[in-house]
């Protein structure tokens, strides 16, 4: 049996669920990354601002189980949502390019945005490992009105405290399995 994660569950998973190796690793890896536009990542969160709260939460939950993972506002600080670029958007499709996996931050906001959907294209183009994260109440809404969100597997908790992902069939796989951490 599954569930899914809740807001509370990524809100309260801070950087100070890592262990001291595991901040120490996280900080160089952001920092590596950062000055670097070949940097590989296992996985490119795809969010919305709104969610943002939530979705480092999320960003730190992933890192703690071994993945290298694109958040921008870590990984990148120094882009200017208030002033997009060409540059802007050349950068953010070399992370795309970059990155073996999606995770969609699904949630109410997620349909606003104006990036997610056309993130959520690329990797698929490119690798085809796309996977569905609810973070918010209301994913459902979100889940129901934009159609081809139903292509791709949902990740939820199960009963053991394991990331699941689950495909439209209802086949269940480990996170783990689906896309292997490289760290």
């Amino acid at each position: 049996m599954s569930r899914l994660f809740t807001e509370d569950f990524f809100r309260n998973y801070s950087r100070t669920s890592l262990n001291e190796s595991q901040q120490r690793e996280q900080r160089l890896f952001s920092q590596t990354a950062s000055l670097s536009d070949s940097q590989t990542f296992d996985i490119f969160l795809s969010y919305n601002i709104a969610d943002k709260a939530v979705v480092k939460g999320i960003y730190y939950y992933l890192s703690k189980l071994g993945y290298k993972v694109y958040l921008d506002s870590i990984i990148d600080p120094d882009l200017n949502r208030n002033l997009v670029t060409k540059q802007t958007a050349e950068k953010i499709r070399k992370r795309l390019r970059n990155s073996k996996s999606l995770i969609f931050a699904a949630s109410k906001g997620a349909s606003l945005s104006k990036w997610m959907t056309w993130e959520l294209g690329m990797v698929d183009g490119n690798t085809s490992k796309c996977m569905l994260l609810p973070v918010a109440q209301g994913y459902e809404v979100v889940y129901n009105k934009q159609e081809y969100l139903k292509l791709y597997p949902v990740i939820y908790l199960s009963n053991s405290y394991t990331s699941k992902v689950k495909d439209d069939s209802g086949i269940e796989k480990d996170l783990l399995s689906f896309v292997s951490p490289s760290m």
